[in-house]
């Protein structure tokens, strides 16, 4: 299972989200705190103000406390149901702040519901009502709680933001690599991803053009030896041995594989045929290969199990299939055992052959152009490009190749696509 945080999106959304979350505990603490303080600072002097006039015997008491915002409240105020909810005192950071700035003896209740506080002075039996003195953790919290969902929801859309253009080099990267396409990155982002993708872009143009030249002289030389061939074709059936018109004429047909196998590896674009079911193509080519000699045996055995759900398109299914066909016969030994199947929501297509298969080391190096592992076969119409003809059809197509020995002996190749349902 891939690891959601191991992405530059997902780390600096972690990373971002974290230093936002402790910035918030941090905030709850200390603005709380200091805050509690504060308004503690300045009810406890409002309250003095008004327990020195009703000490002094001044007859505007609650008019003073009324222009402070409080409420002085006599017994019968009290017992009317403007008292406190209830006469047991709270211990919360504001009312412990508010007591340390009264004599010791007052009485102060907070309703956690309004943030109203009750307070009773040290030897007086009336309260005095504070409305909406303090922020309620509840509205405290939730006001808090939501700039911490905005600031994680600005920090996420930031992080996507910046990640944005190194997807789409890293997409571009694989598209290239496999063959798809030779994409062209559009430039967005910081000063130095915006070199990185001109950089990028010129690497590609580059090698794109240095490969159609490549390809441009391949196919040229390759096409030019079809007019000599055909000429040495005519020529040879002109000549009155059998024995010697047979031999010019196969070394003619192998030259003529060369040929093909150099024009299939130069071909560079997309495959547009239609999409055919893999299992009826296999069933339609392979399923009634003659036997071999006397044997009980096919060369070809089948194993279809995907039920026409896996497609691929005709051509290159056709030369996928061949080539890796032509490869088992030649080097492997029968029967050829093809099958399909549907394994993770992917479609696998499987060749095996029971032939003594490739030494370990020399895997990798089997599937790069024009290697022949064996050079005494060099001269039997084979280039050493069947393999890499497949590998980068099967990439081009969306899929992975894989070439392991069958544990049982032979050459096991594995294809896996993509469902394209």
């Amino acid at each position: 299972m891939k690891n959601p945080f191991n992405t530059i999106f997902g780390r600096a959304a972690l990373m971002t989200t974290s230093l936002l979350v402790l910035a918030y505990a941090a905030m709850v603490f200390m603005l709380g705190r200091e805050a509690n303080q504060m308004h503690a600072e300045h009810a406890s002097r409002g309250i003095q103000v008004v327990e020195e006039a009703r000490r002094d015997g001044l007859e505007a008491t609650k008019h003073i406390a009324s222009a402070l915002g409080a409420t002085y409240l006599d017994g019968g105020d009290a017992s009317s149901g403007d008292g406190p909810p209830s006469r047991r005192e709270t211990h919360g950071l504001y009312e412990n702040a508010l007591r340390e700035n009264l004599p010791p003896g007052s009485q102060v209740v907070l309703s956690g519901d309004t943030g109203t506080v009750w307070v009773r002075y040290a030897g007086d039996a009336n309260w005095i009502r504070i409305p909406d003195a303090t922020l309620t953790e509840a509205r405290l919290h939730t006001a808090l709680a939501l700039m911490l969902a905005l600031a994680i929801a600005v920090a996420f859309l930031g992080a996507w933001q910046a990640q944005r253009p190194l997807r789409r080099l890293a997409n571009a990267a694989r598209e290239f690599r496999i063959g798809v396409s030779t994409p062209v990155v559009s430039v967005s982002g910081p000063r130095e991803v915006v070199e990185l993708i001109v950089s990028f872009n010129e690497m590609i143009r580059e090698i794109s053009e240095y490969e159609q030249e490549r390809a441009m002289m391949l196919a040229g030389v390759a096409h030019d030896l079809r007019t000599p061939l055909t000429r040495m074709q005519v020529r040879a059936d002109l000549l009155p041995h059998s024995a010697e018109r047979m031999g010019f004429l196969g070394d003619v047909e192998s030259l003529g594989r060369i040929v093909t196998q150099f024009l299939d590896f130069v071909r560079d674009r997309a495959d547009g045929s239609p999409l055919v079911s893999v299992d009826s193509f296999c069933q339609s080519q392979y399923g009634n290969v003659p036997q071999d000699g006397d044997t009980e045996s096919s060369l070809v055995t089948l194993d279809l199990r995907t039920a026409g759900h896996f497609r691929l398109p005709l051509v290159d299914l056709d030369r996928i299939l061949a080539n890796l066909l032509e490869n088992a016969m030649t080097y492997g030994e029968p029967p050829v055992e093809i099958a399909t199947s549907v394994q993770h929501g992917k479609c696998v297509l499987t060749l095996r052959d029971h032939g003594p298969g490739i030494p370990e080391d020399q895997l990798e190096h089997a599937l790069q152009p024009f290697v022949r592992l064996d050079e005494a076969r060099g001269g039997d119409a084979h280039c050493g490009l069947g393999l890499s003809i497949v590998r980068r059809l099967v990439r081009r197509n969306g899929g992975t190749f894989c070439l392991v020995n069958a544990a049982d002996g032979g050459l096991l190749v594995t294809l896996t696509f993509p469902d394209r349902a």
